[in-house]
């Protein structure tokens, strides 16, 4: 009987996709609602707080299904 290896495959971290939407649409909503940089720079934030929120509750431990 010969020996077979499967081959593992490679996990892609797509974590880093969300952050991205969540600061982009983030900025977007803020300088949108205050129409100017600042509304822009504090919306990216909490877009990244949101996306981190995200991440970190709703898809812990669910590698299989990504």
């Amino acid at each position: 009987m010969e020996k077979h290896i499967e081959e593992q495959p490679t996990a892609k971290n797509i974590n880093s996709y969300f952050y991205l939407l969540g600061a982009v649409f983030g900025g977007l909503t803020g300088v949108l609602a205050q129409e100017g940089f600042l509304g822009a720079v504090i919306g990216a934030v909490v877009g990244l707080v949101f996306a981190g929120v995200f991440v970190g509750a709703l898809l812990n431990g669910r590698e299989h299904d990504r």
